[in-house]
Formats: C-alpha cells, structure tokens, sequence
C-alpha cells in the first residue's frame, strides 16, 4: 500500500509538472502568434488608411480590407471595399467603429470580427477595416492542434511515467523488503541463544545450594549462546558499517601479498584439526589501494568459510595474482560444493545451504554478505563458481587503483 501511494506520487508530480511545461510552451506559441497577428493587423490598416479610397490600376490592395470616407455629419461619400458586405453591413460597421472613442480597435457586425483604424481628414473623417477573420482561423488551429498534441503527448507521458514509476521504486521496495527481512531474521536468530540463556538460568536458579562447580555445564551453555550473540552483533555491526555513506573507509596503498600471507597464518590451527592441507601460490610485493583490516576480514571470512565447507582430509588452495589493472584472489576448497540453483543466493544475508557437511559450521549466513560488503565497497567484485560434490571456488576481483 505504501509502495502504491508513493508510486501514485511519483506520476502525479511528473504529469503535473509535464503538463505545466506544456501550457507554458502553448501560452508562450498562442501569445507570440496573436501578438505577431496583431501587430500585422496594424500594419495593414496603416496601409490600407494611407492608400487611395479606389485603388489606381495596379496598386495592390489586401483582399480584406475595407475603406470609408465621411463627411463633417458621419455620412459615407465613398467606399472601397474588397470585403463581401452589402451597404446595410458597411453602414453598421462605421457606426460602431463612430461609437468607439478610441482611433483604433475591434466590432463584430453578425458573425464577422473587425479591426479599425479612424484618421481625421480635410473633408471629415477616413476609417479602414481590416477582417480579423484570418487572425482568429489562425488562433483557433493552434487551439486545436495543441489539444490534440497535448492530450496525445501526456497519454503516452503518462504511460511512460507510470513504466519509469515502477522501475524508480523496485530498488527501494527491494531494500524496503530486505530491511525488514533482515530484521525479521535478526530477530530469529537471537531468540533462539537467548531461550537457551533462559532455560539454563532457570535450572541454576532452580539448584541456589549447589557449588558454581556443579552449574558449569549450564553456565558453560550461557557462555557459549552469549559469545553466538555477541559473533552476531558484530557481524550487524560489519554490515551496518559498510552499509552506511557516512562511514567512509580509510584507504592507503597496502602490500596485500604480505596481509594475505600474515592472515592465513591464523587458521594454521584449525586446518591442523581437521586435517586439512592448504595450497596457496602467492605473487609477491602485489600492491593494493584499499583498507587494511577490511581486506583482513575478507580474507578471514573465505578462509573460515572453506574451513567449515571443506571435507574431512580436503585441501584449500588461496591463490593471488594480478592483471593489468585488477589483484584476483581465489580461495578453493574440496567439499560437497554448492547446487547450481543456490549459487546467486548465498551472498545473501542469513542465507545458510544444507550442504551435507560432516560437521556443523555454527554461523549466521551473514559472512559472505559482509564479503559482498566489502569487496563493492573497494569497487570489485566476488562471485562463486562450484563443481557439485568436488570443489567450490571463491573469486574476488578487486581493482588496484592509485599506487
């Protein structure tokens, strides 16, 4: 319903602002036309009131115009006219344009419209009519033209606005959508540890008399579902942070062969564990312009992700080259891989497969967001390619940058 009403906005601003610019164009053509139209009125019966009453052969006269000569008493001695009117007509039109104070202006005598112009001569007194008929033929088409170019331009407009209206609020319904999903499924994921918290408070306070040595185990749960709370609040926080314009990270040209180097040095431990071999071919003194600890929590997201995704005896391999203008880091791992169907959604956020692992990777879904996150953050790009039952590959592209 919101997105409906925003969207009903959206077209009534656009069509409303659209049609002010179409009326203002028309006014703009309608005035300019009968401005011109008028000044050319004036120049004719300026023309025609200098000319002779009965033309000398060949002086051209305008075919609407009309020329009376009166007397000191306002009676016609002559006329000229190129006007189709009888004398009854003529004799109404002098005694309106006599009526008329001003030298110059407009009558209609039946269903016909005048401009006049009235000079004082020797004799009496020199009136010249021009039709003004031309003029309003004129005046009209344009009225008509434009409604019909108006009404049919701001119909396809309108279709136009309605089409972009859509495609303007489909990301900001998505983000909308996601937002809540997002805090829908926050809000799962911290009930669960705190119902854990709960219960295990509960049987603690149930035995006040025994020793803290005897709660360990329950106390032990409490530890281990506030530390999950915690891994998930900071993931949040990641997210929100690479999320929000106004928490800009700070780049510098960093020596990411040696970052990547020191980071893998981290999970020695856990591939040791699991028995897990680790593979890496490393292209020295690679320089990158970015943040340090951002491109750290990359590298520890997809190492802790192929840890968890790996089979039991498997191999990682972390690879890191460099082309013309990009630094490509690949961390591959054997496993049970990913179904083709479900590679576009695991960057999304609280997104978790069932891959059939031995063993339980115990996160949130959100690390390969925060990856996403972080890689579009430094301009590149990641994506997932994976053979069903054999490996999985994580390719980032990162561009290098100023150095």
């Amino acid at each position: 319903m919101m997105f409906k009403e925003l969207r009903r906005k959206f077209v009534l601003i656009n069509m409303s602002l659209l049609t002010f610019v179409f009326i203002a164009i028309f006014t703009a053509i309608y005035v300019l036309t009968a401005f011109s139209g008028e000044h050319q009125l004036d120049m004719t019966l300026e023309k025609v009131m200098n000319s002779s009453p009965t033309p000398f052969p060949g002086e051209s006269r305008t075919a609407t115009s009309l020329v009376v000569e009166l007397n000191r008493f306002n009676e016609i001695i002559v006329f000229s006219s190129f006007l189709t009117m009888d004398e009854e007509v003529i004799k109404e039109a002098v005694i309106k344009a006599i009526e008329i104070p001003d030298a110059t202006g407009k009558i209609k005598v039946g269903d016909f419209h005048y401009s006049f112009l009235k000079k004082d001569v020797i004799f009496g007194t020199r009136i010249a009519f021009v039709d003004r008929g031309p003029l309003q033929d004129s005046l009209r088409s344009i009225l008509v033209i434009f409604a019909g170019v108006a009404g049919g331009s701001l119909i396809i407009l309108f279709l136009i606005s309605v089409f972009l209206a859509n495609r303007a609020i489909t990301p900001i319904r998505e983000a909308f959508e996601k937002q809540e999903q997002f805090i829908a499924d926050a809000s799962h994921e911290l009930k669960t540890p705190l119902a854990i918290i709960k219960t295990n408070l509960a049987l603690i306070l149930e035995s006040k008399k025994d020793t803290v040595e005897n709660q360990l185990k329950w106390i032990g749960y409490i530890q281990g579902q506030i530390e999950r709370m915690s891994n998930l609040i900071k993931d949040m926080l990641t997210l929100a942070k690479m999320d929000s314009p106004e928490q800009p990270l700070f780049f510098e040209t960093l020596d990411i062969s040696n970052i990547l180097e020191g980071a893998l040095l981290y999970f020695e431990a856990g591939l040791f564990e699991n028995g897990i071999v680790l593979e890496t071919n490393i292209q020295p003194n690679l320089r990158l312009y970015g943040e340090r600890y951002s491109f750290e929590e990359l590298v520890h997201i997809l190492m802790d992700n192929a840890i968890k995704n790996t089979n039991e005896n498997g191999t990682i391999s972390v690879c890191l080259n460099a082309t013309k203008t990009n630094i490509e880091l690949v961390v591959k791992n054997t496993g049970a891989g990913i179904a083709p169907e479900n590679i576009p959604r695991i960057f999304e956020r609280f997104y978790r497969e069932d891959f059939a692992r031995g063993r339980e990777g115990g996160g949130y879904g959100l690390g390969l967001a925060i990856a996403k996150s972080i890689v579009q953050k430094h301009g590149g790009k990641i994506y997932a390619e994976s053979n069903l039952g054999v490996d999985t590959s994580f390719i980032v592209k990162l561009p290098k940058g100023k150095q």
